[in-house]
């Protein structure tokens, strides 16, 4: 609605209101013509002039509801926002990359400040185009995104998930580079969405001072060794020749160095390789520089592999829990043998069957768990010609009762019986009682720990238990265990599990338990599900006063995900004591009786620390035996026999206590190892790097290399490509009667230790093909059995992921083999026009009706006309 000019200068300040003003009901105003008669029907009859002031305000009201009935509106518009773009703000992305995408941001696309976006690297972030545009320009890390990675494939996921992107053509700017994920497993729900993706690419960054080792090339497996070429792939991705050395290693020890200079593109170098051994051979190739600037990311600069050698010797490992196992099991593998844990918590073991063994290990296992024809068949099995080892730990040698046995003759070492020191114990357990502990029958399982717990304890020993939610409260008083033991059980029950969680106050009221007690050892165990409250620094302050002070330990125990993990860890290792995580409330007497063994005072023969000492030459340390070593926390204490060899000795008041000892027993080999394999005592053995290097030729020495009878009658073939390695088995033996598995179980042991699965199935006749989730860099060792079939003779098999595969670093080019798949998969672009991509902004009208104002002020002018009316009649 125009203002007119002649009332311009009056109305000015509502020119907005009244331009944008409209009438929803403008037919109303064919009303006016009743309003206009009803008035001059007034005048004719008011007769006088004193009497016009009551119907000129009816007149007036009459139009006022006139107007409200054609509902007046201003009527204004706003423009929306675009679609969101999504923009690749990984490390990849150089600063003039990063530019580039800024420009066609703002000047490209034209978005406004408040547009939407994504920014992604290892995930995506929402965000607005002046956010993203500002970081571009200034090159400011994104920390929501993670930088540090590129994953496309959970950002497309991310952007398909998004409604706002439904049936739309949506702009993406990366360079196609991912190092996480695989981008084409997200076109489906792209496409679910009817997304198209239009992508961008910024110029690539040319010519980069880098090179690259891109491929290690060699046979990973043979059946026996024999000389083969390993060859080295370098990438020049600069332009001037790069001088430098180029190394390679086996087993960790140099074999050859070359000078070589690497010309911009692509070179290869072939190293002519003789291996000795059987079983995994590791080759590293490394490439140093002589000038760094020419070569800008070292982390690509050098390559792993492995080949295993001879058929795969099986190692029986009995321990007396898993944990006592992990250490020395992946040492086992690591060397190309096939471990066969067999944890014998409770029950004996039975099976006296040990042919199939290169090896067994007795690894901290009582001779109670073994029965007397097991004990009986293990000796006639190292006379026979295999190989036994005995482990130390609180469960073997004379601790384990297995002097006089028959296993002892066979051992190169005498044992003595148990010596234990008599001491008083106080253990204070502390028990999460909250609500959530109601949950899943955790706080049932935490009173059966309790009880568990007392059968490891003398009546003589000092036993509490502390519950707490937001407050301690003191179920069973620190007293004798003689004296508590008849009413333990119904204090313990009376825990219910309510309230919220503060664990202070309780750790506070253990402290002044144990601050009067005379006892030698004094232990805490914690136990929660929560949230701890309270500042961390409040917990340190307490825990130092406790463990250094009182001279009191303090393990804890988390129960699923939800506890202050972080904050329990630093209590116990700040305390002294175990940290242990559960997701299962089942294990929870387990791990009670775990921790109060290891914490709560049993004292074994000998448990401080020593310096070992090794005998100079030795056959089976080898160059080991020059070497300062670390020191032990322990060892169980034994006497050398006659004709043993001595090789690493703890000076004990003057007298050498065998750490390692082996001999000759019959045609087989018998071996004592007195310390420990999983880390209790010999943890600093771990922590140095000792650990693995040790047992590499303690296993060597008992388990020599066997020479196959045949030639290799397979070829197998390792890759690696998005995050998987790729594994193909071909079988050619034309023996009569074999017949190729139909299925093969891969069984992978992860770099962090974990263990998965993968199935190998046969898609042409011999042959069998499968791949293996790898995400993360590192060794991936892998052994194969047969489903249906008799086992072929295999060589061990392992592949090392490179941590150049998860490195953020700029390419001479963007990825246009993968980016062209997605943009046809999506049914869009590659680098079309800005232009092409539509980024126009939906239009919004708001109304706001002002019919009210109009029926106030008609009200206010009826009673305006009555008092009129009444004035002047």
């Amino acid at each position: 609605m125009q203002l007119p000019p002649r009332l311009a200068p009056y109305l000015g300040q509502y020119q907005p209101v009244i331009e944008n003003l409209q009438f929803a009901h403008p037919a109303a105003f064919h009303l006016l013509w009743i309003v206009a008669i009803v008035f001059v029907w007034s005048l004719f009859w008011s007769r006088s002039i004193g009497r016009i002031g009551g119907p000129l305000l009816r007149a007036l009201m009459l139009t006022l509801f006139v107007i409200a009935l054609a509902d007046p509106q201003t009527v204004t518009h706003s423009a929306g926002h675009t679609r969101p773009v999504m923009v690749d703000m990984s490390a990849s992305m150089t600063a003039a990359m990063r530019g580039w995408s800024a420009g066609l941001l703002h000047n490209g696309f034209k978005l406004a400040p408040g547009d939407p976006a994504w920014v992604f690297g290892t995930r995506p972030a929402p965000a607005n185009a002046g956010e993203v545009v500002t970081a571009l320009a200034r090159g400011t890390a994104c920390a929501g995104c993670g930088p540090e990675a590129t994953n496309l494939e959970i950002a497309l996921n991310r952007l398909a998930a998004d409604p706002a992107v439904h049936n739309a053509r949506v702009a993406l700017i990366t360079d196609g580079w991912e190092n996480r994920g695989d981008a084409t497993r997200a076109a489906s729900a792209l496409n679910a969405a009817h997304v198209r993706l239009e992508i961008f690419t910024p110029p690539g960054t040319g010519k980069v001072p880098d090179v690259a080792m891109t491929e290690l090339s060699l046979p990973p497996a043979m059946a026996k060794a024999a000389p083969f070429a390993l060859g080295v792939t370098m990438t020049n991705l600069g332009a001037a020749p790069v001088p430098g050395v180029l190394s390679v290693y086996e087993n960790g020890k140099l074999s050859q160095d070359r000078a070589v200079t690497i010309a911009a593109g692509q070179d290869r170098f072939d190293f002519s390789m003789a291996p000795q051994e059987s079983g995994l051979v590791a080759y590293k190739a490394i490439f140093k520089p002589n000038n760094p600037a020419l070569d800008r990311y070292p982390e690509n600069d050098f390559e792993q592999g492995f080949i295993g050698i001879g058929a795969r010797h099986k190692v029986l490992i009995l321990s007396d829990s898993a944990r006592d196992a992990n250490y020395i099991e992946a040492v086992v593998r690591r060397m190309g043998l096939e471990p066969e844990p067999v944890v014998l918590a409770s029950g004996q073991y039975s099976n006296s069957n040990f042919k199939d063994y290169e090896a067994v290990l007795l690894n901290n296992v009582a001779r109670a768990r073994l029965s007397p024809a097991v004990q009986e068949a293990l000796v006639r099995y190292v006379s026979g010609g295999g190989s036994l080892a005995m482990v130390g730990g609180d469960q073997s040698f004379g601790l384990g009762g297995y002097q006089n046995s028959p296993i002892a003759a066979a051992m190169p070492v005498i044992m003595k019986p148990p010596q234990h020191r008599q001491k008083q114990r106080a253990l204070v357990l502390i028990i999460d009682k909250s609500g959530s502990m109601g949950r899943n029958n955790k706080l049932e399982y935490a009173k059966a720990a309790a009880r568990t717990v007392l059968k490891t304890m003398s009546d003589s020993d000092l036993i509490a238990v502390i519950g707490f939610d937001s407050q301690p409260f003191v179920v069973v008083p620190l007293e004798p265990l003689g004296k508590a033991r008849p009413y333990f059980d119904p204090m313990i029950d009376r825990l219910r599990a309510q309230g919220t969680t503060y664990l202070l106050p309780a750790m506070e009221q253990a402290q002044r338990m144990l601050a009067g007690t005379g006892a030698s050892t004094k232990h805490v165990v914690i136990l929660t599900d929560g949230e701890t409250g309270g500042s961390a620094v409040m917990y340190y302050d307490l825990v130092s006063s406790m463990h250094h002070d009182g001279g009191i330990t303090i393990s804890t125990i988390a129960v699923g995900n939800e506890a202050n993990v972080q904050l329990l860890q630093a209590i116990s290792r700040y305390g002294g004591g175990g940290f242990y995580q559960t997701d299962s409330p089942s294990s929870l007497p387990r791990i009670f009786l775990t921790d109060v063994k290891q914490h709560g005072g049993e004292v074994t023969m000998v448990e401080k620390q020593f310096v070992p000492h090794s005998v100079n030459p030795d056959p089976i340390l080898k160059e080991l035996a020059a070497r300062q070593l670390p020191p032990v926390l322990g060892f169980v204490s034994t006497q050398l026999k006659p004709r043993a060899t001595l090789s690493m000795y703890a000076d004990r008041q003057g007298n050498r206590e065998p750490l390692i000892a082996s001999w000759r027993y019959g045609a087989g080999k018998a071996m004592a190892i007195t310390t420990d394999a999983s880390g209790r005592w010999s943890g600093s053995w771990v922590r140095n790097d000792l650990f693995a290097p040790l047992w590499d030729r303690l296993l060597a020495w008992m388990t020599p290399p066997v020479v196959p009878a045949t030639e290799q009658q397979f070829a197998a073939a390792l890759g690696y490509d998005s995050g998987r390695i790729k594994l193909r088995l071909v079988d050619y033996s034309s023996a009569p009667g074999h017949r190729t598995p139909d299925m093969m179980t891969a069984i992978v042991t992860r770099p962090d230790g974990s263990k998965t699965q993968a199935l190998l199935t046969q898609n042409v006749p011999g042959e069998l093909s499968g791949s293996i989730d790898a995400a993360h860099p590192g060794t991936y060792y892998i052994g194969l059995k047969s489903i249906g079939a008799k086992q072929p003779a295999l060589p061990p098999l392992a592949y090392a992921v490179s941590p150049a595969v998860n490195a953020e670093i700029p390419r001479p080019q963007p990825n246009y083999a993968l980016l062209e798949t997605l943009a046809a998969a999506t049914g869009g672009h590659l680098n079309p026009m800005p232009s092409e991509v539509d980024m126009s902004r939906p239009t919004f009208e708001h109304r706001v009706s002002l019919s009210e104002y109009f029926i106030l002020a008609a009200m206010l002018l009826l009673i305006m006309e009555a008092l009129v009316r009444r004035l002047t009649w």
